[in-house]
C-alpha cells in the first residue's frame, strides 16, 4: 500500500508539474525532485495513522499491515534488498511464537517483517527505541527495549516481552545482544539470557538465518543487494522445556549458524 501511494504521488506531481511547466525538457528535473516530494508526502501519511497506532491493540492486523507496508516500500525503494525467503512454510501461522536470527545490519527488522505475516514485534536497544517517532512506533507495536546499563529495566522489560508474547504477538530477538562483527554473516555471540523469554511464556522458537545483510552498508542505496533468508523448522518449546537456556541457545547458535556458514546459496 506505502509503495503504491508514494508511486501515485509522485506520478501526480510529474503530471503537475509537467502542466504548469510547459516545457519537456523540465521532466528530468520534475522526475528528480519528485522522488523528494513524494517521500514527504509519504511520510505525512504514515504519520497521520500514529493516532490508529497507539489506539489499537498490539495484535491489530490494520496496524501491522501498515508496519510492514512501510517496511517493504522502504527496502524496495531506497535499501534496494532483493530478498530471497526459503522455508516460509516453515512459520506457525498462529500460537505463542518467539523468532530468533543472526544480526548484522538494522536493516534486519525490516527483513524480517518481508517475510513475517503475522503481527510481531522487537526487543530493540535502548538507544533505537528512544529515536524520535521511530521509538513511539516501536512501543505502538509492543516493544520492549533493552537497557543493558541497567538489570533492573532489563528485568522489567523482560517481564512485559513475556506479556506480549503470550497474548499472540510474535517476539523477534537478535540473541547476539547487538551487531558483534558487520563482516562476519554467522552469528558470532551467544547470550543465553535472550531465551529466557521463550522459555518463561512457554513460545515455540522459529530459528532464522539472515546472509547477506552483511553487504547493505557497502551497496546501499545505489547498488540492489540480494538476502537471502532461511526460515527453518520450528523449535517447540515442548521439545526443549526441560533444556537450560544455555543449552537452548547453543542448540539455536547451530541451527542458525549451519547455512552461514555453507556456499550453496
Amino acid at each position: 500500500m506505502i509503495s503504491i501511494i508514494f508511486v501515485v504521488f509522485w506520478g501526480l506531481f510529474i503530471y503537475i508539474m509537467t502542466t504548469i511547466v510547459e516545457n519537456l525538457y523540465f521532466i528530468p528535473l520534475w522526475l528528480v525532485t519528485g522522488i523528494l516530494v513524494s517521500f514527504i508526502l509519504t511520510v505525512i501519511f504514515v504519520l497521520l495513522n500514529f493516532p490508529i497506532m497507539k489506539f489499537t491493540k498490539i495484535t491489530n492486523k490494520y496496524k501491522y499491515f501498515l508496519t510492514r507496508s512501510t517496511s517493504q516500500w522502504l527496502i524496495r525503494f531506497f535499501m534496494r534488498l532483493k530478498i530471497n525467503v526459503i522455508g516460509e512454510e516453515n512459520i506457525p501461522k498462529d500460537g505463542i511464537l518467539t523468532i530468533y536470527g543472526n544480526h548484522k545490519s538494522y536493516a534486519d527488522a525490516f527483513i524480517v517483517f518481508a517475510f513475517m505475516k503475522r503481527p510481531t514485534t522487537f526487543t530493540p536497544k535502548m538507544s533505537v527505541y528512544k529515536a524520535p517517532l521511530i521509538g513511539l512506533w516501536l512501543k505502538y507495536l509492543g516493544a520492549f527495549p533493552i537497557d543493558r546499563s541497567s538489570d533492573r529495566n532489563t528485568a522489567r522489560a523482560m517481564v512485559d516481552a513475556i506479556k506480549v508474547v503470550k497474548e499472540g504477538m510474535a517476539m523477534t530477538i537478535f540473541p547476539e545482544g547487538g551487531i558483534k562483527d558487520r563482516d562476519d554473516v554467522k552469528m558470532v555471540a551467544m547470550r543465553a539470557g535472550a531465551y529466557r523469554v521463550a522459555m518463561k511464556a512457554g513460545a515455540d522458537l522459529l530459528p532464522v538465518s539472515i546472509k547477506g545483510s552483511t553487504e547493505i552498508k557497502h551497496r546501499a542505496p545505489w547498488r540492489s543487494t540480494k538476502i537471502d533468508v532461511i526460515i527453518h523448522p520450528v523449535v517447540t518449546y515442548e521439545s526443549v522445556k526441560a533444556k537450560t537456556t544455555t543449552e537452548v541457545a547453543d542448540m539455536m547458535f547451530k541451527i542458525i549458524n549451519g547455512p552461514l556458514e555453507s556456499k550453496d546459496l
